[in-house]
């Protein structure tokens, strides 16, 4: 993603150190600590339908309520393109919004 962003933070995630976060973050025995983690959140929000992740990665916490919640809509906001990537080929999110969730408008 070639833009000029609002803030460094943005341009550290978007670029190269957001790509290798990717690659070193993967795999279901982090989604299986995930899912005991949102277990207990979810219990408190029983009637919750859906969910939007701020800086969604590849979507690991996503992936974790997907198997707790399979008829949750999912939505992510995502600023790294290889991640967003990843995303689109899991195809478990209904919607993502590919950018800045400084520029996220619901």
């Amino acid at each position: 993603m070639s833009k000029q962003f609002a803030t460094e933070q943005e341009a550290f995630w978007a670029g190269q150190f957001g790509d290798e976060y990717v690659g070193r973050n993967t795999g279901e025995k982090l989604i299986g600590s995930n899912a005991a983690m949102f277990a207990d959140m979810l219990a408190n929000c029983q009637q919750a339908s859906s969910l939007i992740e701020f800086g969604s990665n590849i979507g690991l916490n996503l992936r974790a309520i997907r198997t707790l919640r399979p008829e949750m809509t999912l939505d992510a906001i995502e600023i790294n393109a290889t991640a967003v990537k990843e995303l689109q080929a899991w195809g478990g999110v209904n919607r993502i919004h590919h950018g800045s969730i400084l520029e996220f408008e619901p």
